[in-house]
């Protein structure tokens, strides 16, 4: 038997899948938030100085590595207290491991922009690639997930089913080695995932592969393989992870 979708599910849902669609509409008529207007924001905390030189950062602290989105500064954009527009272009740093975001605006003032008050982030890569964040509590919304607010991307989102994929970097430690003496291997940040999926009534974590999502979807299994199968999708592959779940939605999806 299916299980029974709460009214509270529903709202989730009903916001979640609605969302996009308003700032959509409803950003086109507002200007976006200018720098001279962040830099009012009495709420940005000002940083250390170790961010501004991050060609460093390695050598101060014997890592390999940085826990940030990028290992430098990257153009990007904010949404904040679910204002429907982006602000203006400014220098944006996400740091992965502790989820939080820091700002550098053009006058050089930086600042930490407190995750609370963060809604979305857009980061346009040295690659010409951009990546688009939206901040939400999985475990406050669903019951699943990290607590607090963190970065996640949406991989899909549609009327039946929403892919989220929360990106982390952590600091793999290394221990002494004897080798010619004792030597001490620098430490290192690692990349992992975290993949949720919301099927309008539960949230339930998954792993990028055939035998998870079809243990977390039994009844879809058959038709998850033939997805794959038919569409050459790597699951392994973010977009083809959000394609699957939007072709499980067509109507020819579920035959």
């Amino acid at each position: 038997m299916p299980a029974k979708t709460t009214p509270k599910l529903l709202l989730i849902a009903l916001c979640l899948f609605s969302f996009t669609a308003f700032a959509q509409v409803s950003g086109a008529a507002d200007p976006s938030l200018s720098q001279e207007a962040i830099s009012s924001f009495s709420f940005i905390r000002p940083t250390g100085p170790t961010l501004d030189n991050l060609a460093d950062y390695g050598k101060i602290n014997r890592t390999e590595g940085t826990p940030f989105l990028y290992e430098d500064w990257a153009p990007g954009r904010i949404r904040f207290e679910g204002q429907p527009n982006f602000s203006e272009i400014l220098d944006v740093l996400p740091d992965l491991e502790s989820n939080l975001l820091y700002i550098r605006l053009s006058s050089g003032y930086i600042g930490e922009f407190p995750m609370e008050r963060l809604d979305a982030l857009e980061v346009y890569g040295p690659d010409q690639d951009t990546v688009a964040f939206e901040v939400q509590n999985l475990q406050e919304l669903f019951g699943e997930g990290g607590y607090g607010r963190h970065f996640y991307q949406i991989l899909h989102r549609g009327s039946r089913y929403m892919v989220f994929h929360h990106p982390i970097k952590y600091l793999r430690r290394e221990e002494y080695v004897e080798n010619l003496g004792m030597v001490r291997r620098p430490d290192k940040y690692m990349d992992r995932s975290e993949y949720f999926i919301f099927d309008g009534t539960r949230m339930v974590e998954v792993k990028n592969s055939l035998r998870s999502i079809s243990k977390a979807f039994p009844r879809n299994a058959a038709t998850i393989k033939r997805l794959i199968r038919s569409h050459d999708l790597d699951l392994s592959n973010d977009e083809d992870l959000g394609r699957l779940f939007a072709l499980l939605e067509e109507p020819t999806g579920n035959r």
